[in-house]
C-alpha cells in the first residue's frame, strides 16, 4: 500500500524530517499537526477513516490524537512533494503493520500512515492501569490494517528511539522500562492468538519495593513471561524513547505557574519582567 509514496527520512542538523514524493494517484494520511509544507497542487481532505466509522475517530481523540486527520492525494501527472516533522524533538521511524496485528503507541507519536491503516484509540483503562502504575500512559493510540494487506506507519519518539525484541517462553528475558520511556509495542497478534499486552506486561520494582522508594524505581513497566510457558516461545517487540514527556510537561507547567503567580525565588515572573522591559523600550 506504500507504492508511489517515495518516502525518505532525513537527518538535518540533528533533526529528523520525513518527506514524500507522491506519484500520480498516490495518497498518504497524516496527523494535522505535522505538516511543514507541500506542493500547492496536492489535494488535502479531512478524514475520520470512514471504513472504521466515527467511533475510531472518537477513541483516537480520547486517547490524545486528533479526531480528524488529513488525507493528501496527488491527482496530477507529476511527482509532488510533502514535508513532515514530529511534534517533539526526536527520531522518526517507519514500521510495517502486518494483517491481524494490533499495535499501540503513546499519544502524539503518530505522524502518517498508508491508506489501509486504521488509527484508533485504546481506552481500556482497566487493562492499561498496570502501565499507568509504572508511570506510563493509561490511554494509547492503536493501529491495525483494514484490508488484510500489510500497511506502513510512521511514528516519532521523544528523544532517541530504540527497538527491543524480547524472548518469551521457557527462556524468557526481562525488560524494565522507566516511567515515560515506553513508546509502543506489538500488543496483539490475532493470527497467532497471542495478546502480548495481557500476557507479558506487568509492574515490578528494580530491586525491591522499599529500595525503589529511595530511587523512585518502586514501580517500573516489566516485560517478561512470568509463566515461562513453552507455548509462548515468541518475541515481544517493544519500542522505547530516551526522554520522559512528563518531565517536559512538569517543566512547562512550573513556568506557567510561576508566570501566573508572579512569584519566584529569583526575582519574580519572567512575563512581568518582559512587560517592564517592553515599557522601558517604548519610552526611549
Amino acid at each position: 500500500m506504500d507504492i508511489g509514496l517515495n518516502d525518505n527520512i532525513e537527518l538535518i542538523n540533528g533533526l529528523t524530517r520525513l518527506t514524500f514524493n507522491l506519484e500520480p494517484n498516490a495518497s498518504i494520511i497524516i496527523d494535522p499537526n505535522v505538516l511543514n509544507h507541500m506542493d500547492g497542487r496536492l489535494i488535502l481532505e479531512p478524514t475520520v477513516f470512514s471504513k472504521g466509522g466515527i467511533s475510531a475517530g472518537l477513541k483516537r481523540s480520547i486517547a490524545g490524537e486528533s479526531i480528524i486527520n488529513e488525507q493528501i492525494t496527488n491527482k496530477t501527472n507529476d511527482k509532488l512533494k510533502i514535508s513532515l516533522s514530529s511534534q517533539l524533538l526526536g527520531v522518526i521511524n517507519k514500521l510495517e503493520i502486518l494483517p491481524n496485528q494490533i499495535w499501540r503507541f503513546t499519544p502524539s507519536s503518530f505522524i502518517a500512515c498508508t491508506s489501509n491503516i486504521l488509527v484508533s484509540g485504546n481506552i481500556d483503562i482497566f487493562s492499561n492501569f498496570k502501565a499507568y502504575l509504572a508511570g506510563q500512559n493509561i490511554l494509547y493510540t492503536e493501529v491495525s490494517t483494514i484490508d488484510g494487506k500489510p500497511g506502513k506507519i510512521w511514528i516519532s519518539s521523544h528523544g532517541i528511539l530504540e527497538k527491543h525484541e524480547i524472548e518469551m517462553g521457557m527462556n524468557t528475558q526481562k525488560l524494565l522500562i522507566n516511567d515515560g520511556a515506553f513508546l509502543g509495542m506489538l500488543s496483539e497478534d490475532m493470527g497467532k492468538k497471542i495478546n502480548y499486552w495481557d500476557r507479558f506486561v506487568s509492574v515490578r520494582s528494580a530491586n525491591g519495593f522499599f529500595k525503589g522508594l529511595l530511587t523512585k524505581k518502586s514501580f517500573l513497566m516489566n516485560i517478561e513471561d512470568k509463566k515461562r510457558n513453552a507455548e509462548n516461545n515468541t518475541k515481544c517487540i517493544i519500542y522505547t524513547q530516551s526522554l520522559n514527556i512528563r518531565n517536559l510537561q512538569n517543566y512547562v507547567q512550573s513556568i506557567t505557574q510561576s508566570n501566573n503567580t508572579g512569584f519566584s525565588f529569583f526575582g519574580g515572573s519572567n512575563y512581568n519582567k518582559l512587560q517592564k522591559y517592553e515599557s522601558k523600550l517604548i519610552n526611549l
